[in-house]
């Protein structure tokens, strides 16, 4: 046990908060600086910026093999290899200054790392659990994250606008942080580390609404990871400091929004979490879409920001995803390899959205962006229905 205050948690779960806030640090870099990196170092055009989404989301479709070709070690040694490989891949992003295959090749790295992982950490937050709050839980080990991205985006905000870093140096740190949780997955002793599927993969009949749901996702988050940051450096022509604030704005909300969030799953379920996730999105994807033609400048700008940080809260909607399988699954092992197939499964919609909605901005001209974000609107509307359903 580890005694924190007046509150005694166990070791295991202190170290996957101490690696939770490792991996926010790594966030903080990734939703401040790639895709400024992208533009302002290696001078990639909207084209290029979707171009690389196909081969970057190809590990996410792969995730259900790369699982079943690792089943043997368990997901907490898994764990510790998703983020090691990952912190790779990130470390020689940060150096390389092209070609373009070679950008691509490093992101490819990093973002296979990045999959791998993202169904763990929800399967192994939950085996933390009290009782039934799987939401609590990982709610509270998400908002440890957000404090973490707090500190990091705080910092890189500072080191930008006064010590005017290099990106290098920036993403050799993040680096550093995803290669150290890595190893400190090693160090975690607890009886999940010997969670080994009889099934390197789980597809089942019961799980057929949740496929569903990740099908949809793959399209929604598309929409909004990659091209609303976009709209707020292209077309809006801010510079770094102005995503890396909005990002840490986001992060002080999360600390609160989160663990309620979490909560609020627990108690009204995951239907009516999905679907405010839902609304929230077609809220969001009205003001990307038309801000910057009813608004003056500063009010547009204004605007899109507030709905940037609406549509990044919702993110915490991926929790009620994955309460969702834990309640349906027939055994604890199955939720890791159930979470990876939904994963790949939104990972064939999403490895060709931005491809889309990057000929449909880029072919639209000045105002081509709209186009996507209509097509956030008709997104938005598919997934409130469909959580209509469950």
């Amino acid at each position: 046990m580890v005694k924190i205050g007046n509150r005694e948690i166990p070791r295991d779960l202190f170290m996957f908060f101490v690696i939770s806030a490792l991996l926010g640090l790594v966030a903080a870099v990734d939703n401040t600086s790639l895709a400024n990196r992208l533009y302002e170092d290696l001078h990639f055009t909207v084209m290029q910026r979707s171009m690389v989404e196909m081969p970057r989301e190809l590990p996410g479709l792969l995730t259900v093999l790369l699982f079943g070709l690792l089943n043997g070690l368990g997901d907490i040694r898994i764990a510790a290899l998703a983020n090691i490989l990952g912190g790779i891949g990130l470390l020689l992003f940060g150096q390389t200054t092209g070609p373009f295959g070679l950008v691509l090749l490093f992101l490819v790295i990093y973002s296979t790392g990045q999959h791998l992982y993202l169904p763990l950490s929800s399967s192994i937050a939950m085996s933390f659990a009290s009782g039934k709050q799987f939401g609590k839980r990982m709610g509270e080990v998400q908002a440890v994250g957000s404090f973490s991205i707090i500190v990091g985006s705080a910092l890189l905000y500072l080191v930008y606008k006064v010590w005017q870093v290099s990106y290098s140096m920036t993403f050799s740190i993040a680096a550093g942080a995803m290669i150290l949780a890595g190893l400190l997955f090693l160090t975690i002793g607890r009886d999940s580390k010997l969670i080994i599927s009889q099934k390197a993969f789980v597809f089942r009949q019961e799980y057929k609404m949740y496929y569903v749901l990740a099908i949809v996702n793959g399209a929604r988050k598309q929409i909004t990871l990659t091209f609303a940051p976009w709209l707020i450096i292209d077309v809006f022509q801010q510079p770094v400091t102005t995503i890396t604030a909005l990002f840490l704005l986001v992060c002080v909300l999360s600390i609160g929004f989160k663990p309620w969030f979490g909560s609020l799953i627990d108690r009204r379920g995951e239907r009516y979490a999905l679907k405010l996730e839902a609304v929230v999105m077609f809220i969001a994807c009205l003001g990307f879409a038309f801000a910057k033609d009813l608004f003056a400048p500063s009010v547009a700008l204004i605007v899109v920001g507030v709905c940037y940080v609406l549509d990044k809260l919702m993110e915490s909607a991926a929790m009620a995803r994955a309460t969702y399988v834990r309640r349906l699954a027939r055994a604890d092992s199955e939720i890791s390899r159930t979470l990876s197939m939904g994963q790949s499964m939104d990972h064939i919609v999403s490895m060709f959205i931005p491809l889309a909605a990057g000929y449909a901005w880029y072919s639209g001209g000045a105002h081509g962006y709209v186009y996507v974000f209509i097509g956030g609107l008709v997104i938005s509307v598919i997934n409130y229905l469909i959580a209509s359903y469950i």
